[in-house]
């Protein structure tokens, strides 16, 4: 592993030295941890025209070399706020990541933590993982988990039915979201990835009532959502 040495001049993330120790090494992982010590003295967080244009150059050079940035990033304490709304700064920051993770700790099991993949704009989400960081076993894998990034970021576990009809509400209106229409196969497959039964979308669908239509497109169903 390398490590760029900023003890004299400390590193930001419009950097130069980024970009150089990527090709000059042929990385193919950089790792910056936490993020939001690396946006410089000069940048507020918080505000979206400051924040943007970094993540844009840093997303150039990403492409340019090949190289997976990896940015680590710390929650703030809005206990209640939208997932996407959790991490410290503007959500452009959010926004910008091609590939978003949460890793929390289930308020009633203090030594067991999982990883939900909340955000995939080039693959359909990964499954949402438990693991466990105990004393005696120290890391063990646990294995799948069905809870989403709202309930595990307020500390609950709800493996109950309902809240996977929720669940699977929430990700049909996504994934059906500004009028994008998906084959019906392509939609429960999707929702099966996640852990959810084809019984308990069909739950789901009929919640969203009207609104999701299903029609005969060729010799495919397709669905979408009415505006």
């Amino acid at each position: 592993m390398l490590v760029i040495d900023d003890r004299d001049t400390p590193l930001t993330l419009a950097d130069e030295r980024i970009a150089r120790a990527i090709r000059e090494n042929n990385a193919r992982l950089v790792i910056i941890d936490p993020v939001q010590a690396f946006l410089g003295a000069d940048v507020d967080m918080n505000r979206a025209n400051e924040v943007r244009p970094i993540f844009r150059s840093l997303g150039d050079i990403a492409q340019a070399t090949g190289c997976a940035i990896m940015l680590i990033g710390h929650l703030n304490k809005a206990a209640g706020t939208q997932s996407t709304y959790r991490g410290l700064g503007s959500i452009d920051i959010t926004a910008a990541v091609r590939s978003l993770l949460f890793i929390g700790k289930l308020k009633d099991s203090p030594t067991m933590r999982v990883l939900i993949h909340e955000k995939s704009s080039l693959a359909p989400p990964g499954q949402s993982l438990a693991f466990s960081l105990g004393d005696e076993k120290g890391f063990e894998w646990i294995g799948a988990y069905d809870i989403t990034a709202d309930e595990l970021l307020a500390g609950t576990d709800s493996g109950k039915t309902e809240s996977k009809t929720a669940q699977a509400q929430m990700l049909i209106l996504e994934l059906l979201a500004d009028g994008k229409r998906m084959p019906s196969a392509e939609l429960e497959k999707a929702v099966n990835e996640r852990g959810i039964s084809s019984r308990t979308m069909r739950t789901a669908k009929s919640r969203i009532g009207d609104r999701l239509v299903t029609e005969k497109d060729g010799t495919a169903w397709v669905c979408y959502l009415r505006d």
